[in-house]
């Protein structure tokens, strides 16, 4: 009987797991010291990586901190444009300052949205200068899949990369890193007497788990990097698009003790997973799954300002901003510095696809670049989106989302007491 019994049991956890083995995204297990994949799932489709970015963020600061050229006591300013980043964040007010140590730890442990423009302002000055550092730290490793255009990893249709990538950028913060791993594992975030519980719930579920980042935008679902140590052998798994934080963790962990379970044998490496071409096929967008906002959101005429352009009108706001996906992959938008987004079009002519806050020549070179690409573009003059503003009423304002973008989908928590005897 008792066998019987574990045997029933056994098949049903099996059939239990069966719907929730696979996220809606890609997935990689990989070994971080050698760079080998156990398994992996469409590692090199392109996907929107979330706060997974702040992986990338935490590599480049690294440098800074190894060439002398940051400190982690020095202290660094909180700018207008840092305090205006939406949660998750510290809200350290304008003007005051916070030490490296403690962005750190808020970027890593909290996923702090302002905290990653505070130490990309510090890094390179600004965050146009400190995205460059990004993509040519990203272009060494060999992350030929990922665009980076901001440090904290909120939704630009431009900003993406790939689970291949993501374990390379893990595995090498891990190898050329070690004595920063501790902001990767660390339980709890301190500010003042309030104890900020680990975005990453992984931690507090498998008791091998020892770091190491989560990401959560709408567009994106659910994404973690994780990493747990078993009698000295550490493995790595990287979840995109799950549909909820539990469900991201649970596919990690199942990934994870999957790849314990099995003889350390020689596996293909990580950079043997070939990368779909940048624009081959646009991003998977999680927003109707994950989020209770509408899927589509329109600008606002007040904010649209500039020269611009267009990439055709559509009757649908689904259909545009499929469009406008594919158009920001292409090698003409990726590096344009404007703003992309969908254009409510007066009366009944539909959605335009368009960018804006362009100046002329950029608009100019930018359309003739797309017309030699044999894609529609037209320039979009400011006097143009003074016309739309004034004869196409603002939409009502998106609800609001299920869970603070950047973060790991949930209200951030307190650290229980047993947290608090956790060793870092």
């Amino acid at each position: 009987m008792p066998i019987l019994r574990r045997i029933l049991l056994a098949f049903l956890v099996l059939c239990a797991a069966v719907p929730a083995a696979r996220a809606a995204g890609p997935s990689l297990l990989f070994d971080p010291a050698t760079e080998e994949v156990l398994s992996q799932d469409r590692a090199g489709e392109p996907w929107y990586p979330a706060s997974l970015t702040k992986l990338m963020t935490a590599y480049v600061v690294f440098q800074k901190l190894k060439a002398g050229r940051l400190t982690l006591e020095q202290k660094i300013p909180v700018s207008a444009l840092a305090h205006s980043q939406p949660p998750s964040k510290i809200g350290v007010p304008v003007g005051k300052t916070v030490s490296v140590d403690f962005a750190m730890q808020a970027l890593l442990v909290y996923s702090a949205n302002d905290m990653a423009y505070v130490l990309a302002e510090a890094a390179s000055g600004n965050v146009p200068a400190f995205a460059e550092e990004m993509n040519r730290e990203a272009a060494k490793l060999g992350m030929t899949g990922s665009h980076f255009v901001n440090p904290n990893g909120l939704f630009d249709h431009r900003h993406i990369s790939t689970a291949r990538d993501i374990a390379l950028l893990a595995s090498a913060l891990l190898r050329e890193y070690p004595e920063y791993g501790h902001y990767f594992s660390q339980p709890a975030f301190a500010i003042g007497k309030r104890k900020l519980a680990n975005r990453n719930s992984l931690l507090r579920q498998m008791k091998d788990a020892d770091g190491m980042k989560t990401g959560f935008v709408c567009s994106s679902g659910f994404n973690l990097v994780a990493t747990a140590t078993r009698d000295g052998r550490k493995l790595g798994a990287v979840i995109f698009g799950a549909n909820s934080g539990k469900h991201r963790a649970d596919l990690a962990e199942m990934l994870l003790v999957d790849g314990f379970s099995r003889p350390a044998l020689s596996h293909p490496k990580i950079r043997s997973i070939q990368n779909l071409a940048t624009g081959a096929i646009v991003p998977t967008d999680m927003t109707k799954t994950v989020c209770k906002q509408k899927p589509i959101a329109i600008a606002p005429s007040k904010d649209l300002g500039g020269w611009g352009i267009s990439f055709g009108n559509y009757e649908s706001p689904v259909t545009a901003d499929m469009a406008l996906r594919g158009r920001m992959l292409s090698r003409s938008g990726m590096k344009l510095s404007g703003t992309p987004g969908l254009i409510r079009l007066p009366g009944k002519a539909g959605f335009a696809a368009a960018m804006w806050n362009l100046d002329r020549e950029s608009s100019l070179a930018a359309c003739a670049s797309y017309r030699a690409e044999k894609a529609p573009c037209e320039v979009l003059t400011p006097e143009l989106f003074a016309q739309i503003a004034t004869l196409v009423p603002d939409p009502p304002p998106p609800a609001a989302s299920a869970a603070a973008q950047g973060s790991d989908g949930s209200k951030a928590r307190k650290a229980k007491s047993r947290t608090k005897k956790k060793k870092n």
